[in-house]
């Protein structure tokens, strides 16, 4: 499936867009980490958590579908690790009551298709108020009192229309596409196509079998996605974070360069879904991956794993984990995985 780099998603350094041509997918693809496994979390960190206020106590029953409502929370933990250590930070996204100037921040989207199609995505906006808390390193041992950890926070502004999309009818999409054999061309961008791509468009997706339902399913994908990550960026130091599984290219040649070229490569072919426990029920989630290219050079893989924006799991879109490792230091990994998620109570 080729895309349009007018059209990117930024996740953590890193821009997502529609898989392009030049980017080709390399073998020896690194497992991604096992989610249905309890997580480990250092015992100074979920002291910390739990002495300000962060919930880390599971899942509240997925709901059919719902909407997000104040005081639902997700809480995140990322784990860095670098050869043999590792370090730990808690994160917290909770929807809070908007002001007056926050009601008014609403922008609808707008999405071209390399069919022709145009597609606006409305909104209302909530209000998160962000929290980070760490980090903590695994030195700490099981030591609970005394040990140093920093936090940090923002308040930010959310379209939850677009969370509540989801991202899941998009990997649904793509894998009957797969599941046939057939490789869509089609791209999105925020301004319209020229006339002759458009045919061209269209000429490749009556080819491939991408019915107008699979097209639309696949925008709110990608407004799911880019929703979701403008609010992760926004967590104080997680740009840094999830640095740690990327190559990054020497000083010198950014500035020999003068253009910061980064996008990543979708592997379609190579997703796949599984059920996660959560919440009391099997979730399916869907684990797709790709691979982060700078200057040309692969510098990262990593992966997605998504799960329908089901309630509580509106506030993240249905993303469930991320991970990104480094290509040439295989040793050095980031894993963000959700750990906790509630309901405020007024949905």
């Amino acid at each position: 499936m080729t895309g349009v780099r007018h059209y990117a998603l930024l996740f953590l350094a890193a821009v997502l867009a529609l898989p392009g041509t030049a980017a080709a997918r390399e073998s020896g693809s690194a497992p991604p980490p096992d989610l249905s496994d309890p997580p480990l979390v250092l015992p100074a960190l979920r002291n910390a958590a739990a002495s300000r206020g962060i919930r880390m106590d599971g899942f509240d029953p997925i709901g059919a579908n719902g909407r997000l409502g104040v005081g639902d929370s997700v809480t995140a933990l990322f784990t860095v690790y670098n050869g043999g250590r590792f370090r730990q930070w808690i994160a917290e996204m909770r929807v809070v009551e908007p002001t007056g100037a926050e009601r008014r921040k609403v922008d609808d989207a707008v999405l071209y298709t390399q069919t022709g199609r145009v597609m606006h995505f409305s909104s209302g906006v909530a209000a998160l108020r962000l929290r980070i808390l760490g980090p903590i390193p695994d030195s700490a041992g099981d030591a609970v009192e005394g040990v140093a950890c920093p936090e940090q926070g923002v308040r930010v502004t959310t379209h939850d229309a677009l969370l509540r999309l989801g991202a899941e009818g998009m990997c649904r999409a793509v894998e009957k596409l797969v599941s046939r054999g057939k490789d869509a061309q089609l791209g999105f961008s925020t301004a319209p196509y020229a006339a002759k791509d458009i045919a061209d468009a269209k000429r490749a997706g009556s080819s491939s079998g991408f019915t107008g339902e699979d097209e639309t399913a696949f925008a709110q994908g990608l407004e799911a996605l880019n929703e979701f990550t403008t609010n992760a960026e926004n967590l104080p130091g997680v740009m840094g974070i999830a640095g740690q599984g990327i190559d990054w290219p020497s000083i010198w040649r950014m500035i020999r360069e003068m253009n910061f070229a980064i996008w990543s490569s979708f592997d379609w072919k190579s997703l796949r879904h599984s059920n996660l426990p959560m919440g009391g029920v099997s979730l399916p989630v869907y684990h797709l991956p790709f691979r982060l290219y700078i200057f040309g050079s692969n510098v990262s893989q990593g992966g997605w794993f998504i799960t329908a924006p089901r309630s509580p799991l509106i506030a993240c879109g249905g993303v469930v984990g991320v991970w990104l490792q480094s290509i040439k230091h295989p040793e050095n990994r980031m894993v963000m995985r959700l750990i906790s998620a509630h309901r405020g109570g007024g949905n």
